[in-house]
């Protein structure tokens, strides 16, 4: 029990998974839509389980309905684990799309409302970056799901770095603090 508390510990877990996350993103994407649909299944299985213990049940007096949510929730599970890329390509297309229309009626707006709000050149900025990323993504839906996973896997090797960092300098400040009680011990059986 007592490595799984060591900063240590954690430290080099968060390193691996940032290692992990960075290396292989594309995989890591696939894998973390299998573990949500294996949620799914679970949380399907369980509610027809349910279900089916209840309804053939004899202490019950009122037979459940079908749950049609539990059976919708082990098809989703079980496409999201058998067909992982298949569902990021299609969020990704739909999530493309609308930062296309949004940067789009975005634009649309400010030329509209120049004369009432006049624009700053950052805003235009930004607004032509969204549609791009939109046009990005609609061209390359598994590359630009894979960011995310990046940017998580940099996070959890920072805190990797921070956590041993932080963990150090407390084994050192303990150190010295019972170095201190000690010497107060001392001190105190001398004056007695």
């Amino acid at each position: 029990m007592k490595i799984v508390n060591s900063y240590i510990f954690r430290a080099v877990c968060a390193l691996l998974i940032g290692l992990l996350l960075v290396s292989n993103p594309e995989r890591m994407t696939g894998l973390l839509v299998q573990v949500i649909g294996g949620l799914f299944l679970i949380s399907g299985l369980v509610s027809l389980i349910n279900y089916f213990i209840i309804r053939y049940s004899d202490k019950v007096p009122i037979k459940p309905v079908f749950p049609m949510v539990g059976l919708g929730s082990l098809l989703f599970g079980v496409f999201l684990g058998f067909f992982p890329g298949l569902f990021i390509t299609y969020l990704m297309y739909i999530f493309g799309f609308l930062m296309v229309v949004a940067g789009i009626n975005q634009l649309w707006n400010m030329f509209r409302l120049r004369r009432l709000i006049p624009f700053r050149w950052y805003v235009l900025f930004f607004t032509l970056l969204i549609t791009a990323l939109g046009v990005f993504v609609l061209f390359n839906p598994l590359e630009s799901a894979s960011v995310p996973f990046i940017l998580l896997g940099v996070s959890f090797m920072l805190y990797g770095v921070s956590e041993l960092i932080n963990g150090v300098r407390w084994r050192k400040y303990s150190r010295m603090q019972q170095q201190k009680e000690q010497v107060l011990i001392e001190r105190g059986d001398e004056e007695i």
